[in-house]
């Protein structure tokens, strides 16, 4: 019963949060209750979120005994992929509004389900010492500068393409990868000059790479939202993951990843 009721308060604690993203509707969720069994639930996530993930799973089996949380990280674009093809999945973890648009469209998300998880920004990466004197995204479009940019399909494509953009800059990447982490790679193994990524990046890069911030005005905010799959295997263990995930606990561990809270500016 004392299980329960954790779980209970935390979803508690989280609807009272929720911000609306593709797909959620205006009435309230349902209160979440684990099931009482052992169970197993599936989450997918985009992979910029993979260390956050991997603490959700462990704080969720700590506290629901007899729960095992399985957690598959890959690029937004793969994930949508993976799952139109009939992959199995019981949360979905998206960051990327447009991405999680898709999702909806492809009818793969629980009516009333999804929900804003946290946020985050974008910032450039370069070598060690970032020895091209890189001050902002303006000097992105530097002739002979070796750039590394995600995927136009990804996320932290997009994201890159649309803060370019919106400084009328256009530039032209020598590599293009997958996912964030692919492109601070990239620079780390000296086969860019720098590339753009997401602050929370850079949590376990240590000094082999250097990091340049972009001001509020030029950056853009990265929604990352959270939904039960309209197919899921484990509907209640996912409902009451995503309600764990929500939760001020779930917050405050998505806070020590770096990430920033729903809402913010």
């Amino acid at each position: 019963m004392h299980r329960l009721a954790w779980v209970l308060l935390a979803c508690l604690a989280g609807c009272a949060r929720e911000a609306a993203v593709a797909g959620t509707t205006d009435h309230a969720p349902p209160v979440a209750v684990p099931p009482a069994r052992p169970h197993r639930i599936v989450v997918w996530s985009t992979d910029s979120m993979r260390d956050a993930m991997a603490r959700l799973a462990r704080h969720y089996e700590t506290a629901v005994p007899g729960a095992k949380v399985e957690v598959w990280c890959a690029g937004g674009a793969e994930l949508l992929a993976k799952r139109t093809a009939g992959g199995p999945c019981d949360v979905l973890v998206i960051g990327d509004s447009s991405q999680m648009s898709r999702f909806a469209a492809a009818a793969h998300l629980a009516a009333g389900s999804p929900a804003e998880l946290a946020r985050s920004r974008i910032a450039i990466v370069t070598a060690a010492g970032n020895p091209q004197r890189i001050t902002g995204l303006r000097d992105l479009v530097r002739p002979g500068l070796r750039l590394a940019f995600g995927q136009r399909s990804s996320s932290i494509g997009r994201y890159t393409r649309w803060a370019l953009s919106h400084l009328l800059l256009e530039a032209a990447p020598a590599v293009e990868l997958p996912t964030a982490a692919a492109v601070l790679a990239a620079v780390r193994d000296g086969k860019a000059d720098a590339g753009v990524v997401y602050t929370t990046t850079f949590a376990d890069a240590g000094a082999a790479v250097a990091r340049v911030d972009v001001p509020p005005d030029e950056n853009q905010p990265v929604l990352y939202s959270i939904s039960v799959d309209r197919e899921a295997q484990e509907p209640a263990g996912a409902a009451a993951f995503r309600a764990v995930a929500l939760s001020d606990a779930g917050q405050a561990i998505l806070r020590d990843c770096g990430f920033l809270p729903p809402g913010a500016k």
